[in-house]
């Protein structure tokens, strides 16, 4: 052939071939277009109930299913038609010409899961493992798992917590993102102790307000505070606009309290109050459910115990007065009305100035406030505590009417007191639970108040040696450090008072720290466990700054003003803040640290001094 005739016929050629393929594409998108208007003829003979016309036509259509997007539209016909057999033969037949087809063999699995096949299901489900469909495979193995659950001996939750759910569970979600499967996740890693995994695991979109407020707790728990409050919030939103809050596992009230709880991990005091609020303003409103009632009792006794601390005694005593008549029996209701009527009926100690003034028969507002100020009849207080303990005999009440005893008779002497005390303690020796925990502590409690320092050591180490067997070749304190998770925080607590006032720097330093960042789990963020107390706080700080690291000491104390709701014990901080500014000079901060004492409390005689000493002098206060 000569180069012409050559070119002209690979011209010819690739013509020709180019019309071939027009031609075949023309007729795919001609078949697929058939396909779909058969489909739809046989959509709308089955809508019309004319069953066995679909069927037959569906058998013409089988003949001409060409692709993996054919053979499934077919299958799916044929499931609507009830026709198992048939539905099950073409997608056999199909897998036969394109057995890797990841959505026939998804579908494959999902027919023979829901046959009930599971030996079956599983070889198909098995090649789905790591692809966007592997939540068949986990499917698979759950329901296998559900048969051997179910002949074990085992609990559900126990079974299901084995390590090897926790990828399938993860693949489930990954596909079907269906929330029940990350939960799970997240419930493996709480209960294995893993709260920073389980909170990792926080999902950017919620299903409803129960999903919602699921993820806030285990955040929570995990010290992801912030990720709890936005939960809370998106739990809230989800439930506005329904009329019917039953239909809900959470509640306003749970919401409300898990939120204040959270802005109280990270020190926003006003924000926790505003959470209370929320539930407080409407108690009339809201329908409360019995499983509720604790959280909401707690929810009234915080508010009330803030109202207080703000100097809102009307407040206060308005909560408290409604705490007690709603529930009668609660323990810290009934201790925080008698401490109020105690405290409401004491007389003022006034100094020189202030009682010459009364004298005379002036009153400024502070003292108008004050001798107008709520009271609660001690009487009351004391009436309401015996009913509890006669319906109770609860021992918190059985205390609390003991203390109220000593405060309010002065008839009794501290050797009266002193002897009641021990003679209880000896009564409780063989009594289990709570009881004898609670008197000892009490017991120390007075004793330290009373200086009785000896003695309060002999029955905190007879105690806690008890409680723990300690060996005597060893040193006490290097066992107790070794013990200390394993006790209640209150006496932790009182271990590292003592170990401070027999000068033992290296333990105290150990303890103080353990109450204070460790007690309830390692915290992220350098918040302050919620669990310790302001004292304990106020004397880590103290420590130290007596070691030297007043920065350590700085940071401590404005994390413990953030947490604490007393404007009176703020008040001590910020002027322990003032000395240690004053100390190095800086008098700027240190003057600015006591004014604001003194804004909180101006019956901070400590604070006024100080800063009246720092508004005139320039030097350091040393």
């Amino acid at each position: 052939m000569k180069p012409r005739e050559l070119k002209s016929f690979f011209a010819t050629f690739l013509l020709v071939s180019l019309i071939l393929f027009c031609f075949t594409a023309c007729r795919m998108r001609a078949e697929q277009n058939s396909l779909t208007s058969q489909f739809d003829v046989i959509d709308a003979l089955i809508m019309q109930n004319q069953m066995q016309s679909a069927l037959k036509e569906l058998k013409k259509t089988e003949k001409r299913a060409y692709d993996s997007w054919a053979y499934i539209g077919i299958y799916k016909r044929y499931i609507t038609l009830g026709e198992s057999l048939p539905a099950e033969k073409i997608l056999k037949k199909a897998l036969k010409k394109n057995g890797s087809n990841m959505e026939l063999l998804a579908v494959y699995s999902a027919f023979l899961l829901r046959e009930g096949r599971l030996g079956d299901a599983g070889k198909v489900a098995e090649k789905l493992r790591g692809t966007k469909y592997a939540s068949l495979y986990s499917e698979y193995i759950l329901r296998q798992s559900a048969e051997k659950a179910a002949a074990s001996q085992e609990g559900a939750l126990t079974f299901y917590m084995q390590k090897e759910f926790y990828q399938i569970f993860l693949d489930a979600y990954a596909t079907s993102k269906n929330p029940i499967w990350v939960r799970n996740c997240a419930v493996f890693n709480l209960i294995n102790g893993d709260y920073g995994l389980a909170s990792a695991l926080y999902p950017a979109v919620f299903l409803d307000a129960d999903d919602a407020f699921f993820w806030a707790e285990v955040c929570y728990d995990g010290g992801q505070f912030y990720n709890a409050i936005e939960a809370i919030e998106k739990s809230r939103k989800l439930m506005s606009g329904y009329q019917n809050l039953s239909s809900f596992k959470t509640s306003l009230i749970q919401q409300a309290a898990l939120e204040s709880d959270a802005y109280m991990a990270v020190s926003e005091v006003e924000a926790a109050e505003a959470a209370r609020r929320a539930i407080v303003l409407n108690l009339d409103d809201i329908k409360v459910r019995k499983s509720d009632e604790a959280l909401l009792s707690n929810i009234v006794l915080n508010s009330a115990i803030w109202a207080e601390n703000q100097g809102m005694d009307d407040q206060s005593a308005d909560l408290l007065f409604y705490a007690v008549n709603r529930w009668p029996d609660n323990v810290p209701a009934l201790i925080l009305y008698s401490d109020f009527a105690y405290r409401s009926n004491l007389e003022r100690e006034e100094d020189k100035e202030i009682a010459a003034l009364r004298k005379a028969g002036i009153f400024t507002l502070e003292m108008e406030r004050y001798d107008n100020r709520r009271k609660i009849p001690m009487s009351d207080a004391l009436y309401r505590i015996d009913e509890a303990v006669k319906r109770t005999n609860d021992p918190y009440l059985n205390i609390a009417k003991l203390d109220l005893r000593y405060k309010t008779d002065t008839s009794i002497s501290e050797k009266d007191k002193n002897r009641d005390l021990w003679n209880m303690l000896e009564n409780s020796l063989n009594e289990e639970g709570v009881y004898k925990g609670l008197l000892v502590r009490y017991a120390l409690n007075f004793l330290l108040r009373t200086k009785q320092y000896d003695d309060a050591w002999t029955l905190f180490y007879g105690y806690v040696t008890d409680l723990s067997s300690y060996d005597s070749k060893r040193d006490f304190w290097e066992q107790f450090i070794e013990k200390a998770r394993g006790y209640e925080l209150s006496i932790v607590e009182f271990g590292a008072w003592f170990a401070a006032y027999n000068k033992l720097a290296d333990e105290a330093l150990r303890l103080h720290e353990y109450c204070v960042y460790e007690s309830a789990g390692l915290l992220d963020e350098g918040y302050l466990s919620q669990m310790t107390s302001t004292p304990v706080c106020l004397n880590l700080g103290s420590i130290y700054f007596s070691l030297g690291k007043k920065a350590k000491a700085l940071d401590l104390y404005g994390k413990t003003a953030g947490r604490e709701s007393s404007n009176a014990k703020r008040s001590d901080i910020f002027y322990r803040i003032a000395c240690i500014y004053a100390g190095d000079g800086d008098i700027k901060n240190a003057l600015r640290s006591a004014e604001y004492a003194c804004s909180l409390y101006p019956d901070n005689a400590r604070a006024s001094i100080l800063k009246d000493k720092l508004r005139l002098t320039e030097q350091p206060i040393r």
